[in-house]
């Protein structure tokens, strides 16, 4: 019975320490680095990539004109830093947030990077409701080929 246990903590104990910080509202999600090629092949899965530890900077909602672009590294951001917090070895990241809109850029080799962009050229665009937690995962894919 005793050995029952102490597998039970340890197995329990694995299972939450991958677990993201539990927040209310706000954003989780994780942070992978995608390298090399990328290009779909017969028999060959090309995955999420790998789990990152970084951190996540959170700006007021910025656009490609309220910033410069050096191929997906963002120098001059003109909005507000919101905070930062840190994704763990497992990638995961979570970070407590008024309701708003913002733009999340993620740490590489001491830049900000991101890759996404919708069609008002808003980068990395998330919104946080009321009580509720949006899920963004973010893909560091500067030395990625496709």
């Amino acid at each position: 019975m005793k050995k029952i246990l102490v597998l039970y903590s340890i197995i329990a104990s694995c299972f939450f320490a991958w677990q993201p910080a539990q927040i209310k509202q706000g954003i989780s999600g994780r942070v992978y680095l995608k390298k090399g090629n990328q290009m779909p092949s017969p028999g060959i899965k090309i995955g999420e990539g790998k789990p990152v530890q970084t951190s996540v900077w959170i700006y007021n909602l910025t656009t490609t004109q309220q910033a410069t672009d050096n191929g997906g590294y963002f120098t001059n951001i003109q909005t507000a830093l919101v905070t930062k917090a840190q994704s763990n070895a497992d990638g995961y990241y979570a970070i407590a947030l008024p309701v708003g809109k913002y733009s999340v850029f993620v740490a590489d080799n001491g830049k900000l990077y991101a890759n996404r962009f919708n069609g008002k050229g808003e980068i990395n665009a998330i919104e946080v409701k009321k009580d509720s937690v949006s899920h963004l995962s973010l893909t560091i894919s500067v030395n990625a080929v496709y």
